[in-house]
């Protein structure tokens, strides 16, 4: 990179003299590991050396902050320019209960907002609908009708708050347009960001594309990695899986006669912080570099921003326990400060009694105020990819960023993500498989779980004694009265709405589905009139001669959990 070969040379023979003292040490150290490996499977070595990155190019593979390939940041300045989006996932109940969660994080210095519906997808049956039963408001907030987007957003600046809607139907946008529509916000200066999953399908498409030619601040791609690496997958599949389902995307989206800084810059990344935090700080920076070098390269993206893969990251969460539970605020800031050192825009740092309930409004504000905490003491925001130069992480970066476009070619040579899908889940799941069989194995060690067990729980106790003493609420507990309370909010709106209308919009919206148009001009129509999702998701099986007919039917299999 900057080392001649004399000094190469005699890095070498220093090298070789040190490996040999080391591997005398570990055979006098009862139990010393003599292969380390990361959470990915990535065999590491002791120590690097200048020696491992002597083929890195610093101008053309790493250069500077806010510089293409931008390995060291989508921005110059970094954080100090742009503060970390601090945005906790909420969702649970009616869209009043969430309402009121969204102004209590707000009060406590979340800057974001995100919600996630009872189903994860946005795509289920109604709340009347007996599938359903158990389900409404208990994973999330129920989102049956334009009414419930109208109460959940009552009181929030959508222009002064960057909302997340964790939902991946056209339904939630139609509705978010309506209320910015009725607050006089013009679709041109309108942000906001959806988890719209890139898939072979034509919602997924038809959202894309409406938001490129009319909503162009708002982020209508969405490359979910967080679920697939929380299912198993390396580091390296994580970047590659989203790189190469972003192509596809990008195919079929030109094919539709647009160009890709139509839209490219408006996609972004969930991705996830796992344990292994240098891994992590490199994977992020190799996903950078990878999306950068793609997009110019392979497709000629003219734009900057184009060519900026921004981020939004949650903390990983299997490895939150149900045992010993607050050493889960421990795992919480260790995984947050891997994301922040690799330069994540957005973060999200799970609350540490995830694995018992739904966050209660205590542990949510603890989960705030790590991140707080992380950006206002360490120092960490401070500079710009701080750990950038280490031998190892420039070495590991190189390393993930090959390993990744081994398996983007690989893809490709299958004829894209959308051909190769099977493929893709099967090697997810055959890392979830490994995944698990090390944690039941003792492989991979979990404190409180297979090492460090204690019996006698002393922090379980210590919350149990919390929850029998305090008075605010430390564990959630759903109410079936919740789900009663959203049928008759369900009720209200069929019961003012005008059946004529209704029925017209639906057939106006089946002939669009079905003659290949956009769907989202006649979808927001549609909302406007009090047609339901339920009710959506109906229309598009039918008309897009979905198996089955029913709902459930519209989820795509684009989301791994």
């Amino acid at each position: 990179m900057m080392f001649n070969e004399e000094l190469v040379e005699e890095l070498s023979k220093a090298r070789e003299k040190y490996e040999k003292e080391v591997s005398e040490i570990l055979k006098r150290t009862p139990d010393a590991e003599e292969e380390c490996i990361t959470f990915s499977g990535v065999p590491v070595k002791p120590l690097y050396s200048p020696e491992d990155i002597q083929e890195i190019d610093f101008s053309r593979e790493i250069s500077f902050p806010g510089q293409y390939p931008y390995t060291r940041g989508a921005f110059p300045a970094g954080y100090r320019s742009r503060g970390l989006h601090i945005r906790q996932v909420t969702g649970f109940g009616t869209a009043e209960e969430t309402n009121q969660r969204w102004k209590f994080l707000l009060s406590k210095g979340a800057n974001a907002l995100s919600f996630v519906c009872d189903d994860g997808s946005g795509c289920r049956a109604d709340s009347d609908d007996p599938r359903v039963r158990g389900m409404v408001g208990a994973g999330g907030v129920a989102m049956d009708t334009l009414y419930d987007y109208e109460t959940l957003f009552d009181g929030i600046d959508i222009e002064k708050y960057s909302v997340h809607m964790i939902s991946q139907t056209a339904y939630s946008l139609a509705c978010y347009l309506t209320i910015a529509e009725s607050r006089g916000i013009g679709f041109k200066t309108l942000r906001g960001s959806m988890s719209n999953v890139i898939r072979n399908d034509a919602e997924c498409l038809d959202v894309i594309e409406h938001c490129a030619r009319n909503v162009p601040l708002f982020n209508a791609g969405y490359l979910d990695m967080r679920n697939t690496r929380e299912g198993g997958c390396t580091a390296a599949q994580e970047i590659a899986f989203g790189t190469a389902l972003a192509m596809a995307a990008a195919d079929a989206l030109i094919e539709k006669g647009l160009n890709i800084d139509d839209f490219n810059h408006r996609m972004t990344w969930f991705v996830n912080a796992s344990p292994e935090v240098f891994e992590e700080v490199a994977k992020f920076r190799a996903l950078r570099k990878i999306w950068a070098m793609t997009f110019k390269e392979r497709y000629g993206a003219k734009d900057p921003r184009s060519l900026m893969a921004r981020m939004h990251c949650q903390v990983y969460a299997p490895t939150m326990t149900i045992q010993q539970p607050f050493n889960n605020l421990i795992r919480g800031t260790v995984y947050a400060m891997g994301a922040i050192m690799g330069g994540v825009q957005s973060l999200h740092v799970n609350s540490f009694d995830e694995a018992l309930a739904i966050p209660t409004a205590f542990s949510a504000s603890l989960s705030v105020r790590t991140q707080q905490v992380i950006e206002l003491e360490t120092g960490i925001t401070r500079v710009t990819d701080p750990l950038g130069g280490s031998y190892y992480i420039e070495w590991l970066t190189k390393k993930l960023e090959d390993d990744a476009i081994d398996i983007i070619d690989r893809i490709q040579a299958m004829g894209g993500a959308f051909k190769a899908w099977d493929w893709i889940c099967g090697e997810i799941r055959d890392a979830a498989m490994k995944n698990q069989v090390e944690f039941e194995t003792d492989k991979r060690p979990l404190v409180g779980v297979n090492t460090l067990v204690d019996e006698d729980d002393l922090q379980m106790r210590a919350f149990k004694v919390l929850q029998e003493n305090a008075d605010f609420e430390t564990l959630y507990e759903y109410s079936p009265a919740l789900a009663e309370k959203q049928v008759a909010r369900l009720n209200k709106v069929r019961s003012e709405r005008d059946p004529e209308a209704v029925k017209q919009v639906r057939k106006r919206l089946t002939d669009t589905m079905k003659a290949g148009r956009n769907m989202i001009p006649v979808l927001i129509e549609a909302v406007k009139c009090g047609l339901t999702r339920g009710e959506f998701a109906q229309v598009k099986s039918k008309a897009l001669d979905m198996p089955g007919g029913g709902p459930y039917e519209c989820r795509p299999p684009a989301v791994l959990a």
